[in-house]
């Protein structure tokens, strides 16, 4: 518990930041209620965040919600960037939150685990009890409705290339 609980915590302060630590609680105790289903899953931490998953949406369910309304904090750059740099990065890093803010939830979540939680299909495809190749699926049109979203934000910027946008994703530190 002490080794994912804060991954599972900041995989609910992202969207419900007011209910994160209960959901988080809630979660670790479905997943001891879940136990016997923890030797079909890829590992242990796609186990647990598949629980969480289904915490998040039967909480949004209860509450009448269809996706969080709540949105992603911003956060500074990493230290040791020139100030310039810094600012640009905020200024990506604000531009990305605030382009997640307005996907559904679900690609949200597909997003979240793979470039913040960093794990792969196989394990996401566990988590959201899907199969591998509809997580690819999921995840490249994930990355087109980011990817529009930006160019709704910046609408006098050139496209975003993709690489670029995927580098200022892995840029967004961990949300507290």
């Amino acid at each position: 518990m002490q080794r994912h609980y804060p991954a599972i915590e900041r995989f609910f302060s992202v969207k419900l930041p007011g209910a994160a630590a209960d959901l988080t609680q809630q979660t670790f105790l479905a997943c001891l209620e879940a136990a016997d289903r923890l030797e079909k899953a890829s590992s242990f931490r796609a186990f647990l965040f598949g629980v969480a998953r289904h915490v998040l949406l039967r909480h949004l369910r209860s509450e009448g919600r269809q996706a969080p309304v709540e949105s992603y904090t911003t956060r500074p750059g990493a230290p040791g960037a020139t100030p310039t740099g810094l600012i640009a990065q905020r200024e990506e890093q604000v531009l990305i939150l605030r382009a997640l803010e307005s996907m559904p939830v679900d690609q949200r979540i597909v997003i979240e685990l793979h470039y913040w939680e960093g794990l792969d299909s196989r394990e996401i495809a566990d988590v959201l009890r899907i199969p591998q190749s509809t997580v690819t699926t999921r995840l490249s049109r994930a990355r087109g409705r980011l990817e529009k979203r930006l160019a709704e934000l910046q609408p006098n910027a050139k496209a975003t290339p993709v690489a670029e946008m995927e580098s200022w994703l892995r840029s967004l530190p961990a949300p507290p």
